[in-house]
């Protein structure tokens, strides 16, 4: 086990000094996606005679030119002009042709097979040769699917270095969205002891997954709250701040979460929809612990079949 870890941190190492460093080429520049954006402005309605109707989600199709935590350029289906949008409303990309190496780790990853998942995606994004890479959005993509796997198969030290590593450099909301955070509360406590050591690393990002893993620990789980409030305010990582915040109501009384249940669901509804899957995996858990049947029931079935965005801990529908 220690020799597999040290193995895999030692190819990361590679990969993320080196591997990111050519890349605005990728291994199919004329590879396509299908990409969805969030409305450009949210349905209100403020005046209750107002009629008025929520605004769609946008699908656009064609090449995808690049993806940074600022904006993304994809090249439509049928256009000669790249269009650019907020990468902040960005909510989903798929590639419509998928390599082999990719399917088959993804696919290990929704069989639950984490081992053999982290393998595959960390081989897939750590080609030789450069031109066989995939783009860089697109690696960092693939190594955080791999931090959860490291996570879930138990692997604290590999999943938050992959953290530690994707977060030296500017990453999608997209991305930061699938963080290895700990929302539905049953972080095991394999992972404690590497995430007290990694607890206070310069990471804004390793430090808010190691802090939620460390909320189930009866030893640490007093720091872990400390870490979470004081990250919940921070102004320089906007983003951690909001994913921070949603993790620190988990730090109020029963009696207060009940209280304020409508309060914490409108927060969630105020963020970037490519960010409230986590949060509402995070409030759907928790009512359903407080016994709020109606909410939880609603809250399940909406993450079911409505879910902005997808997310590893989303419930599946037993019916099917």
């Amino acid at each position: 086990m220690k020799q597999n870890q040290l193995t895999v941190l030692l190819t990361l190492s590679c990969l993320f000094t080196a591997g990111f460093c050519a890349n605005r080429c990728c291994y199919s520049q004329d590879a396509r996606y299908r990409i969805q954006l969030e409305p450009r402005q949210r349905a209100a309605a403020n005046d209750p005679e107002t009629r008025w109707y929520a605004s769609p989600v946008k699908t656009v199709t064609g090449v995808v030119e690049q993806i940074d935590e600022h904006q993304i350029s994809i090249l439509v289906d049928g256009q000669t002009i790249a269009q650019r949008h907020s990468a902040a409303r960005l909510i989903s990309i798929e590639p419509l042709d998928l390599p082999d190496d990719q399917r088959q780790a993804i696919d290990a990853f929704g069989r639950q097979a984490y081992t053999d998942a982290l393998t595959g995606l960390i081989r897939s994004v750590s080609e030789k040769e450069v031109s066989q890479r995939p783009p860089v959005w697109r690696q960092q993509w693939l190594s955080m699917l791999a931090s959860q796997a490291a996570m879930r198969s138990g692997r604290g030290e590999i999943s938050l270095e992959l953290v530690n590593q994707l977060d030296s450099r500017p990453l999608p909301q997209v991305v930061v969205a699938l963080l290895p955070i700990d929302w539905t509360g049953t972080a095991e406590g394999t992972l404690f002891d590497s995430a007290a050591k990694m607890a206070s690393s310069p990471s804004l990002a390793v430090k808010l997954v190691a802090a939620s893993w460390l909320l189930r620990s009866p030893k640490y789980r007093p720091a872990a709250e400390t870490a979470i409030k004081r990250l919940s305010k921070q102004s320089d990582r906007p983003v951690i701040a909001m994913l921070a915040t949603q993790l620190a109501w988990q730090t109020n009384s029963p009696a207060k979460l009940s209280e304020d249940f409508g309060v914490w669901r409108s927060s969630i509804d105020s963020l970037p929809m490519s960010l409230q899957t986590g949060p509402l995996i995070l409030i759907s858990s928790t009512a359903r612990r407080l016994g709020l049947k109606d909410e939880s029931k609603a809250l399940n079935l909406s993450l079911i079949h409505a879910a902005p965005t997808w997310h590893p801990d989303l419930p599946t529908d037993d019916r099917r």
